[in-house]
């Protein structure tokens, strides 16, 4: 089958010239093209040819990162298509289908971090993506990050698409690249970045520096101009003109009535879809209001700081038909496909303007359309400019003066220069930091958010549920349709609102009831009994749980911040994710599997599905002898005395649920909490490494082997170190960590391939610093040319996805 063939069977048209050399030609490192003209097909659908055909400089993994969640949806809805048209011929080749998955704010579809070996397309927004890249991973367990940092960094192709909203986001994602080729990969690993306003200078950073002949650039050829469809899109009409409405700090109150008045009149002389875009929450919700208050025609507000059920409700009338007028913020003036038959947009930086008038006659097709732009007075008060710098706005303003069509040709011809701004840059010392995920003593972590979004830029992620008191270590994490983004200013200040309410309050019982309402929570990496402590500050990424009644956002407007409203926060039935006392240090929820399952055992079905997965990964053969020689040890530290206890003497004594013999045991039938004088924060895996690194085979991977198995929850990594409120021996100077203790007998365990390991008196000397510790070991395999971080994380992955996998299939034979 032809290409041109292919293309059509999967989208229903033929392809442009530049879509079919992208999947004939090497992969370009830039894609210059027009908005409007198929660049998300012109990328998955090549992707999918190559894969078919075992392009052997195809990673099996497409990750495709964009700006805002609207463009998410939209493009994984794209590729959930274009892949089940493909299924026939994938499954004629004997070739697994790729999934589609979406990561963005408030749900992360996290399925395929299960499946190494098989082909993805991963759709996600900037702050989901690159906080994985930097082993920081927001809104997901931090006990998964280094998972997450492995399979994106190794066999993956990376398009960053409309980097003009992306900041420092593209600085970043040019130094990952550049880390990547220097460090190495296991699979080929490269990054296309998409845009037709992209100033290359974002891309040449330290490690990543423009070659002498300049980045490989796909952009349209006299082939592709001379096509009917692409003449009407790039020559679309779009008169375009300054309104007379002009927000500055005097006239300010009034400021949403007149761009009300003006989006109403100009909506009923041309009717179709009046599309406003502003560039605060608060003043599109103001006009939103505005526009309800006059009876407007069916109007809707689109912004990112909705909840996604909530927000469908919005969408629904800008995906409709007929005569409407849509609100919206930023999150909608880039890839979403809509055509505005009127556009009404604040004045914004130039690249912002672009890709809003692209919003408006977006295919050619609208009779009478045009576009209004209103100004703001950013230069008497700069609070008015802000997301934006004021000197974007200026310079953007006095290119729209001039401008009197926004169709793509003459944009084309705008001098537009980007200003040259100074953003952070990932260094190669800052990546190899943070591939240490240890918690400092205080729990706290290195912030990467000033290399995923430029300042304000940053969210948390804030839902609602109903308790007494306290939440339970129970209570569930949010679901897809429950969370909400809410930008770091913004929830700090709700939770100083908060705080002077809750002081304000008396003593009487609705009082006090209503001071519990007000106490805002969060995970902490170090509880015990308990995942959740109070939320005095927040950081980027951050989850926090609120009282319903504490407030804070409507089903209409979105995050307002109003406290203690009339009405408490609804919340989304049926929409609960996993619990939250997963999170604990000392917690192993992955132990209860409603049978008991000996330990050589398990260690033998974890070996298994490690050798298997590593043979189809096609990784080196020393590498796979490594990850299953840790996969058969990972687990030894469970015959520790301390690990018994806690599964077996809560039921010792129930005939029902007490194991059928000796043990040692790995699985168990219950999930009763262990007894109260337990070791807090006892790690078995800690146990495991040292066991290893006493008797285990003394080969050339023995610090590999002793790394993967200490890693393979994410709670002991690079670092052996105690915590706070860990109780000590009673000797003075013993020595202690994570619940082991210097000189702990470890019994014997008779592996089921014949190994004999102990018994042994666990050293914990490797904790000290010196010739010979855990620190010096674990630093030199991640600083080991031939390893590396990455290629390094990818193994740790493997050896816990066998372990995943073992127990699920252990859990079915229950």
């Amino acid at each position: 089958m032809q290409y041109a063939e292919f293309f059509e069977r999967l989208t229903g048209h033929q392809p442009h010239p530049y879509q079919a050399r992208l999947a004939r030609d090497d992969w370009p490192e830039v894609i210059d093209i027009p908005t409007g003209l198929g660049k998300t097909d012109a990328v998955v659908v090549a992707w999918l040819h190559r894969l078919l055909h075992g392009d052997a400089d195809t990673g099996r993994r497409l990750i495709y990162c964009l700006p805002m969640r609207v463009l998410v949806e939209q493009t994984v809805r794209v590729a959930i298509d274009r892949c089940a048209r493909a299924t026939d011929l994938f499954a004629a080749r004997g070739l697994p289908l790729p999934s589609v998955h979406a990561m963005l704010g408030g749900f992360v579809d996290e399925q395929w971090e299960g499946k190494p070996e098989a082909p993805a397309i991963l759709v996600g927004t900037q702050d989901m993506l690159l906080s994985r890249a930097l082993c920081r991973g927001y809104a997901m367990s931090r006990y998964r990050w280094p998972v997450h940092f492995g399979l994106l960094h190794n066999d993956c192709l990376w398009v960053f698409d409309e980097t003009q909203l992306m900041g420092v986001g593209v600085e970043t994602s040019a130094q990952l690249e550049g880390l990547r080729r220097s460090l190495g990969t296991l699979g080929p690993t490269r990054t296309v970045w998409m845009s037709a306003t992209l100033g290359r200078a974002q891309l040449s950073t330290v490690d990543h520096p423009e070659p002498a002949e300049g980045y490989r650039v796909m952009a349209l050829d006299p082939a592709d101009r001379d096509a009917q469809l692409v003449r009407q899109r790039t020559g679309a009409k779009k008169p375009l003109s300054r309104a007379d409405v002009k927000l500055s700090k005097q006239a300010a109150d009034d400021y949403a009535d007149r761009v009300a008045a003006l989006a109403a009149a100009a909506h009923a002389e041309r009717g179709g879809l009046t599309l406003l875009i502003l560039n605060r929450v608060r003043r599109a919700q103001d006009v939103f209001r505005a526009l309800r208050a006059r009876n407007a025609e069916p109007v809707a507000l689109i912004h990112s700081r909705f909840r996604a059920f909530d927000r469908q409700r919005h969408e629904r009338l800008l995906a409709g038909e007929g005569s409407r007028i849509v609100v919206a913020t930023q999150a909608i003036e880039a890839g979403v496909d809509v055509s505005a038959r009127t556009l009404i947009t604040e004045l914004a930086p130039w690249p912002s303007v672009v890709q809003r008038l692209g919003r408006c006659n977006r295919y050619g097709s609208e009779e009478g359309a045009s576009a209004l732009w209103l100004d703001l007075d950013v230069e008497s008060d700069d609070e008015l400019s802000r997301p934006y710098g004021c000197s974007e706005l200026v310079q953007a303003r006095a290119l729209l003066e001039v401008l009197r069509d926004g169709g793509p040709d003459e944009l084309a011809r705008v001098p537009y220069a980007p200003e040259r701004v100074v953003r952070p840059v990932l260094r190669r010392r800052d990546l190899f930091d943070l591939f240490d995920t240890t918690p400092d003593l205080l729990g706290n972590e290195m912030d990467v958010s000033r290399y995923v979004r430029d300042g304000e830029d940053t969210d948390v992620l804030v839902y609602w549920r109903t308790f007494d008191g306290e939440p339970e270590p129970r209570v569930t994490t949010p679901g897809r349709e429950e969370s909400v983004r809410v930008s770091i200013g913004a929830a700090r200040d709700f939770l100083e609102k908060l705080k002077k309410k809750r002081q304000s309050l008396g003593d009487g019982e609705r009082d006090r009831e209503r001071k519990t309402w007000l106490t805002p929570w969060a995970l902490s990496p170090l509880g015990t009994r308990t995942p959740w402590e109070r939320a005095t500050n927040v950081h980027p990424g951050q989850v926090v749980l609120l009282h319903a009644g504490a407030g804070g956002y409507d089903g209409e407007l979105g995050w307002t911040g109003e406290v203690l409203p009339a009405r408490a926060v609804g919340e989304v039935a049926g929409d609960a994710s996993g619990s939250a006392a997963s999170e604990l240090m000392d917690s192993d929820p992955e132990t209860n599997l409603n049978r008991w399952v000996a330990l050589p055992l398990h260690l033998s079905d974890v070996a298994r599905e490690a050798a298997a997965l590593a043979a189809s990964l096609r990784l080196p053969e020393n590498t796979q002898r490594a990850v299953t020689t840790a996969a058969l040890w990972h687990d030894v530290g469970k015959a520790h005395e301390e690990f018994q206890r806690r599964i077996v003497e809560p039921v010792r004594d129930d005939p029902t649920l007490a194991p059928p013999g000796q043990g040692p045991w790995a699985k168990s039938s219950h999930d009763k909490r262990p007894p109260k004088d337990v070791r807090p924060y006892f790690r078995h895996e800690l146990a495991s490494a040292l066991a290893w690194l006493q008797v285990g085979s003394q080969s050339s991977d023995h610090n590999l082997v002793a790394f993967l198995i200490a890693a393979h929850h994410g709670k002991v990594r690079l670092s052996i170190r105690s915590v706070p409120n860990e109780r000590r021996p009673p000797e003075e100077a013993r020595l202690f960590a994570r619940g082991v203790w210097d000189g702990d007998r470890l019994p014997e365990v008779r592996l089921l391939d014949g190994t004999v390991v102990g018994p042994v008196e666990l050293d914990l000397a490797p904790m000290q610093l010196g010739e010979g510790s855990w620190l010096e070991r674990t630093l030199a395999l991640r600083d080991d040319p031939a390893l590396g971080p990455f290629k390094l994380a990818l193994l740790e992955a493997v050896v816990r996805v066998a372990d995943w996998r073992a127990s699920e299939k252990e859990r079915r034979d229950a």
